[in-house]
């Protein structure tokens, strides 16, 4: 078994997934792990297994963020005899089987990121994979939005918060003053550090530098306003914005449009 690194990346592109092989023909396996070796090496193949009770003792040990799951593998079960060990799985599907007759079966039991019959070709396997890289992408996003940040606050000392409570950072020379909403009240928080660390800190989760001033929690966004070339934030409780610059204005339109999409 390879050593075990996270599926994280600021980037789609530069995401490595974590991958369990399940099939019942090791020239099956070898042909797979071939085929991801070549033309997909954003995949790392924590693990292999030929049986259903191998793949769910795998699946423990790797904490895959796919699995290539067969579907018939006589005379011990099937890829879904395997699935039913995982309720709630943490991980994606994507099936690899000679039998495209199962394919509704499979739909109906997880929701699978991709259904391919073998044989199948390079290109298949590599629309599946870079379904496999968005869905890992988007999953860690959300994943990202309930973590918390260790602030060390001039007045209180080391603080912890949500940032899901952050509305928006906001630049005071060399410090950054912190608008956090909880128990319905905002307080301002105020630390040493200055914004630019905390845009880099807080990257691919639901903040975005709408200003070299400002870096603002997407979540509080209320409406936005156009004012000439640059824009207002109208942010929530009311009576709280934040200022767009012309220079970041395309970021943040592309970056709200995302977020709404996602939240939606």
């Amino acid at each position: 078994m390879e050593s075990k690194s996270p599926a994280t990346a600021n980037h789609p592109r530069e995401l490595t997934l974590r991958a369990l092989l399940v099939d019942d023909e090791m020239g099956a396996i070898n042909a797979l792990r071939n085929m991801l070796h070549e033309y997909c090496p954003q995949v790392q193949i924590g693990g292999i297994a030929a049986s259903v009770q191998e793949a769910i003792s795998a699946a423990a040990a790797v904490q895959p963020d796919i699995v290539f799951l067969d579907i018939q593998m006589p005379p011990l079960g099937s890829g879904f005899d395997f699935l039913q060990q995982f309720p709630d799985p943490t991980f994606g599907v994507i099936f690899t089987t000679a039998y495209p007759k199962y394919a509704i079966q499979a739909i109906n039991t997880i929701q699978p990121w991709a259904y391919l019959v073998k044989p199948f070709s390079v290109s298949e396997l590599k629309k599946a994979v870079a379904v496999a890289v968005d869905k890992v992408y988007e999953r860690n996003k959300r994943e990202n939005r309930a973590k918390s940040l260790i602030i060390q606050d001039s007045r209180k000392g080391t603080v912890v918060i949500r940032l899901d409570h952050i509305i928006y950072c906001k630049a005071a020379g060399s410090f950054t003053e912190i608008q956090v909403f909880r128990a319905g009240k905002v307080e301002t928080i105020t630390t040493s550090r200055n914004l630019g660390e905390y845009d880099n800190e807080l990257a691919d989760t639901q903040f975005c530098r709408t200003h070299h001033s400002y870096l603002v929690n997407l979540n509080y966004v209320r409406r936005f306003e156009r004012t000439g070339r640059n824009g207002i934030v109208h942010l929530n409780p009311p009576g709280y914005f934040a200022r767009v610059s012309v220079a970041k204005m395309d970021e943040f339109l592309v970056a709200l449009e995302k977020f709404t999409q996602l939240a939606g």
